[in-house]
């Protein structure tokens, strides 16, 4: 480990320990703004979905967000992390449950060897570099054919993305402050090998809070721009938003490969078993180069769908019949492909699918109208003709041509519409 690492992990792991910063990270756990209703509410079911047997441990357990819900159902509960602050603030949450809080390190844990059924870390492996150091300690305290669960970053996501590789070294120089630890699928799967860990589930989440989804008429990615954030703090106060978000990141990323989205949580159960392993990787690199080659039909995904497709449609369409909850759906849907014409409407959602093609189809149309205005007098053969004195003159008829065009096509507009 290079000193960099060293003073990153340093970092991280005395941010928490403030009782100011706690007090904080506390009141936002609760707080009904943004999207963390929807992160919460996501996160918390992922959790407890894939825990296994009776005894949990959650590593880095900071207010108990991911476990104190499984009090409640009758798990029995030991937490760890490295701020007292933090642990001081659970055991307060916890009320009257019974709870076993110890301090510790992420790479060094207080708790015996093959103690428990199963680990679970929310929002803590996304801190950190040496992934495969303390996949190994946690491991250590799991029992054979026990679970780990923990989330992280998609390198894929990331890479796919910005249409470039991106390392986490690159990420490191952003400083600690910024950096979040993003992993890809072949080092996930290197990791687990390794370790003698079996890869049980990689669900992607977090499509409308966490990733880089790039529109073609956008410069910088949705979640950097102001009317899509304002957007998506309806989710606060409008339960349809909710129940939308809840739906495409379970329903829909959530059963994609994970270069969709800018997060996934890992599901590795303590068996060798590089087989399965394998097995696994051949899958994820089957939907990803399906997703890749042209449009995604349900029927094809039919097989790791959580619903039958007509149920699948049936609840779409059912989302879909509030106009307020459509933008946020049509625009995850055409840019996370990074190609509006990722998928057919009318196959997703058979009644309201027409109203959304019309604005795909409208969308492909402003591309291809848009890129020949401004790239006709770029030609070699014509632009000679278009230049005087150094100066392109065919690049101020961009504007009156594109408008032009969108007379002649476009109904509506006072052209033929053929």
């Amino acid at each position: 480990m290079n000193k960099q690492e060293q003073d990153l992990i340093a970092w991280k792991t005395g941010a928490w320990k403030d009782p100011k910063m706690v007090a904080w990270y506390s009141g936002r756990m609760f707080e009904n703004s943004g999207t963390n209703r929807l992160k919460n509410l996501v996160e918390t079911e992922l959790c407890a979905r894939y825990t296994v047997g009776t005894d949990v441990v959650d590593v880095g357990i900071g207010t108990g967000r991911a476990s104190l819900p499984l009090l409640s159902k009758g798990y029995r509960l030991a937490g760890t992390d490295s701020s007292q602050a933090m642990l001081d603030e659970c055991r307060r949450l916890a009320g009257d449950y019974p709870i076993e809080l110890v301090p510790g390190d992420v790479t060094a844990l207080p708790f015996d060897s093959s103690r428990f059924d199963t680990l679970m870390s929310l929002n803590v492996m996304t801190h950190f570099p040496h992934v495969k150091n303390v996949l190994q300690e946690w491991k250590r305290i799991v029992k054979p054919g026990g679970r780990l669960i923990f989330d992280i970053y998609s390198l894929d996501h990331l890479t796919f993305s910005r249409g470039e590789d991106v390392t986490v070294e690159s990420l490191m120089e952003q400083g600690a402050g910024a950096f979040n630890m993003h992993l890809a699928t072949d080092e996930l799967v290197s990791i687990a090998n390794q370790l003698g860990l079996r890869i049980a589930a990689v669900v992607p989440y977090g499509s409308l809070f966490s990733g880089e989804y790039r529109h073609w008429r956008m410069p910088k990615p949705l979640q950097d721009t102001h009317w899509w954030r304002r957007q998506l703090s309806w989710i606060s106060v409008d339960d349809g938003f909710l129940e939308m978000g809840a739906f495409l990141d379970q329903e829909w990323f959530g059963c994609l490969a994970n270069l969709t989205t800018g997060r996934y949580m890992v599901v590795l159960d303590n068996v060798a078993d590089e087989a399965a392993n394998r097995a696994w990787q051949a899958d994820d690199l089957e939907l990803t180069r399906y997703l890749a080659a042209g449009q995604v039909k349900l029927e094809q995904l039919a097989p790791r769908l959580n619903l039958s497709i007509d149920a699948w449609r049936e609840k779409f369409d059912s989302l879909l019949d509030r106009v307020r909850t459509r933008p946020i759906a049509y625009f995850l849907l055409t840019t996370f492909l990074r190609r509006p014409d990722a998928i057919d409407w009318q196959d997703l959602a058979p009644r309201n699918g027409a109203a959304l093609q019309r604005w795909a189809d409208a969308e492909m149309l402003d591309r291809q109208l848009q890129g020949f205005a401004h790239s006709w007098h770029r030609q070699p053969a014509v632009a000679p003709l278009c230049e005087s004195h150094g100066i392109d003159l065919g690049t101020s008829l961009d504007y009156q041509l594109q408008r032009k065009f969108v007379s002649l096509f476009v109904p509506g507009t006072g052209g033929s519409g053929q």
